[in-house]
């Protein structure tokens, strides 16, 4: 199981425990001893494990170069999200969204500079399901049907960014 456990994390896949897709992982996971084996073997490696309201990931300290690298390369997902909150108030992991609500909600709540940093056009639907399917690729929405999602518990990890992005912008 280590070695799956092992396949997955290191794709950069945050693993959450409310997710149908990787459940076995994060049983696996949720159990402390195979926690701190996982942790033991990965620390090897130069990684460490982390575990935090209700998902998991593979860490490394990383210098200002690659601190940067990895901004830029998880900007666009961020940058979803803070339109998803926008949105949604009241996002959080557990919750139950549809697309079509969004779709209801969505010009009043708008924001253009995200919009335009994200997507080259300007059609609704378009808009709608590039951004679903950026969240549900990046593990943080998982599809219950075509309308229907469930916030995963890793949107946590990016709301702390976009807070933390937010509360440096407020100063």
């Amino acid at each position: 199981m280590e070695s799956i456990v092992f396949d997955v994390l290191s794709k950069g896949i945050i693993v959450s425990t409310n997710s149908s897709k990787y459940k076995e992982v994060a049983a696996y996971l949720l159990d402390e001893e195979n926690f701190h084996n996982f942790n033991s073997l990965v620390s090897k490696l130069g990684f460490y494990l982390v575990g935090e309201n209700g998902y998991f990931y593979l860490s490394k300290e990383l210098n200002s170069t690659e601190e940067e690298k990895f901004f830029n390369s998880h900007k666009q997902i961020i940058l979803a999200i803070a339109q998803l909150k926008k949105v949604f108030i009241h996002l959080d992991k557990g919750h139950k969204i549809k697309k079509s609500e969004f779709i209801k909600r969505f010009d009043s709540k708008k924001d253009e500079k995200i919009i335009k940093a994200l997507f080259d056009k300007n059609d609704l639907m378009e808009i709608t399901d590039k951004l679903f399917n950026m969240l549900e690729k990046n593990f943080v929405l998982e599809s219950k049907s075509t309308d229907e999602y469930v916030v995963l518990n890793s949107i946590n990890y990016y709301l702390d960014i976009v807070n933390s992005i937010s509360e440096v912008g407020d100063e």
